[in-house]
């Protein structure tokens, strides 16, 4: 039972200290908050590490919360304790006109729903939740604990669970830190985006016969009953000497096809390796500027592929 109980508490105060996007400007830990703005400060996706005082073990795990209305925090929770997986739900609002915090916690290892109350101390720093739960010895009868969360700094918290022992005086067997997880803005990307019709996975096989470091990144094709032909390729993402390439096969036909007007320039390190490129590439397909000196390189030449793509081949 004991073991139990204080697996229960490690997911309780993992949950706890942790409610979830950037914190607003003026939230650095320095201000003092009290009601539904101290709840706030948690809002975000944080990393959280939870260690049981003595041998009992340390529980890790990420949450994020949001914001709902101007009264309650709602904190998703997944994480593992020991070789145990595990998920639960916090809720924590802000009861404007009783000036007092309440709240729940249900998780995928137990049947029970804890429930708490609780107050910023004058210090506008610490959050104290008390709960009633079982008795790690006696699940007959119960106990009093409390969780106190700490602001340390607007990405770091602290906090600690207690309970009630036999002499009425509280006892820490937890205590966790809480890092919050920036998120990485998606950087622009511009990437060379080639539309086949049907011919994708064919064109594929001559780019990597014609440059050896050609690499398919991803492949998805189409399955039997979706909108393209069964097999051709939905998207591909390729490498080409180091250049991502995108590949489709579209589903829908068009009146148009690829233009010399765009092309891949690929700089040739030396003479042979261009003839070998320059006859690969235009086999099936159409030379547009023969290899010859043309002045501004004295070795060059313009190719199309068999399926309309266009090189420019260069000695470098």
């Amino acid at each position: 039972m004991k073991k139990w109980m204080l697996m229960l508490t490690v997911l309780l105060l993992g949950s706890s200290n942790c409610f979830a996007q950037e914190p607003n400007a003026n939230t650095g830990g320095d201000e003092k908050y009290d009601g539904f703005q101290w709840l706030k400060q948690f809002e975000g996706t944080w990393a959280v590490v939870s260690k049981a005082t003595g041998d009992g073990g340390t529980s890790t795990s990420v949450m994020s919360s949001r914001a709902v209305g101007e009264r309650w925090m709602i904190n998703e929770h997944r994480g593992q304790f020991g070789e145990m997986k595990f998920q639960a739900v916090q809720a924590i609002g802000y009861d404007s006109e009783k000036k007092k915090f309440s709240g729940s916690w249900i998780d995928s290892l137990t049947n029970f729903q804890w429930s708490y109350t609780g107050a910023v101390d004058s210090t506008g720093k610490k959050l104290i939740l008390n709960a009633t739960g079982p008795d790690w010895n006696d699940a007959s009868k119960n106990r009093q604990y409390r969780d106190v969360y700490e602001v340390k700094s607007k990405n770091e918290f602290a906090a600690l669970s207690q309970m009630m022992n036999d002499a009425g005086q509280w006892e820490t067997f937890m205590t966790g830190t809480m890092n919050r997880i920036h998120k990485t803005k998606p950087k622009t990307t511009v990437t060379p985006f080639l539309m086949f019709d049907g011919k994708a996975l064919a064109a594929i096989d001559v780019y990597k016969k014609v440059f050896n470091d050609t690499k398919i990144v991803s492949m998805a094709k189409y399955a039997a009953g979706e909108n393209g032909k069964e097999g051709s390729v939905k998207l591909a993402t390729i490498s080409i000497a180091g250049q991502r390439v995108k590949c489709i096969d579209s589903p829908i036909k068009h009146d148009f096809d690829f233009t010399p007007s765009f092309s891949f320039f690929v700089e040739c390190e030396n003479e042979e390796q261009l003839k070998e490129r320059f006859t690969k590439l235009s086999k099936g397909g159409k030379v547009m500027m023969p290899l010859d000196n043309y002045g501004f390189s004295k070795r060059f030449g313009w190719v199309s592929d068999p399926f309309g793509v266009s090189w420019q081949l260069n000695l470098n």
